[in-house]
């Protein structure tokens, strides 16, 4: 139905919803940072020495677990994690009239 991002982080779903039973499946992603922290839990596949790693030289899926790849390392895996994803609760309301800037 859409990405919500900033607040007031609604989207009109009523050209969705059916008559009886609906399903909403909802997609959270994390903040990038927080990515990059629990990336320095895994073995560090990246740069050493100035060299680029042979895995990405040479195509190869990593091995290591990691899902980023940076040139400098921004965290450590004792950094805090910033709050991200989905807080509070999700709620469907009824409103006589939609407006997204309310």
């Amino acid at each position: 139905m859409g990405v919500v991002w900033t607040a007031p982080f609604r989207i009109k779903i009523t050209d969705a919803v059916v008559s009886g039973d609906n399903r909403l499946d909802i997609e959270v992603a994390n903040l990038w940072s927080n990515r990059l922290i629990g990336d320095e839990l895994k073995p560090d596949d990246g740069i050493r020495n100035g060299q680029w790693p042979e895995w990405l030289i040479n195509g190869k899926p990593r091995t290591s677990g990691r899902y980023t790849f940076t040139t400098y390392k921004h965290y450590s895996a004792n950094s805090p994690l910033l709050r991200s994803g989905l807080i509070g609760p999700v709620k469907i309301l009824i409103a006589k009239k939609y407006n997204s800037e309310e």
